[in-house]
């Protein structure tokens, strides 16, 4: 029997002209906002890396630094909008390794669903593909970058509708959320 065949999914959001790009670099390589971004998280710890977790696996290159294990756990709906009984907890082991311009992360979540993110800070339009950016909310001028995150996702092809839509919105609230939180901490503003 093959594998199930897997999907990609970019996600971006434009950058405010007033946000360096290393600043959020420097969030993406402390791990915790991305994680903290979650709008599903309930609650997050560190745990051990077994080197078996990572040896094999390509996607962490030898352009990365500090590997990190966190088990993620998250209250995902089911069906949006119906309250806390559509709902189900699920823990998700996450691997997360730093590289120049961002992170990356491998979460093996549950029903043989694994999700391998690159998370990057680009020049606006150098990473192709996914929907065009939801223009900012507030008045600031866009600058030249953007946060992008290019997700591949293996899983079976019941799920697979599931999983796009929930990956899709979640994923699109964490990226405006680091960089809505790199904003405010530039600023002095509580996050």
């Amino acid at each position: 029997m093959s594998p199930p065949p897997t999907f990609n999914v970019v996600t971006r959001v434009p950058l405010p002209a007033y946000l360096v790009p290393e600043a959020v670099v420097a969030a993406l390589h402390a791990y915790i906002p991305l994680i903290e971004a979650n709008p599903h998280l309930q609650s997050y710890e560190r745990r051990p890396i077994s080197l078996d977790e990572v040896v094999d696996d390509a996607f962490f290159r030898d352009d990365g630094h500090k590997l990190q294990a966190f088990r993620v756990h998250h209250r995902i709906p089911i069906i949006p909008g119906v309250g806390s009984w559509a709902t189900k907890d699920v823990v998700v082991p996450c691997i997360f390794q730093s590289f120049e311009y961002g992170a990356r992360c491998r979460a093996d979540a549950q029903a043989g669903v694994t999700v391998w993110s690159s998370y990057e800070v680009r020049p606006r339009g150098q990473v192709v593909g996914g929907e065009p950016p939801c223009p900012p909310t507030g008045a600031e001028p866009e600058g030249d970058f953007e946060l992008v995150e290019v997700a591949t996702i293996n899983c079976g092809s019941l799920v697979k509708p599931f999983v796009r839509r929930s990956l899709a919105g979640a994923h699109q609230e964490i990226l405006q959320r680091v960089a809505d939180d790199v904003a405010r901490s530039l600023m002095g503003q509580p996050i």
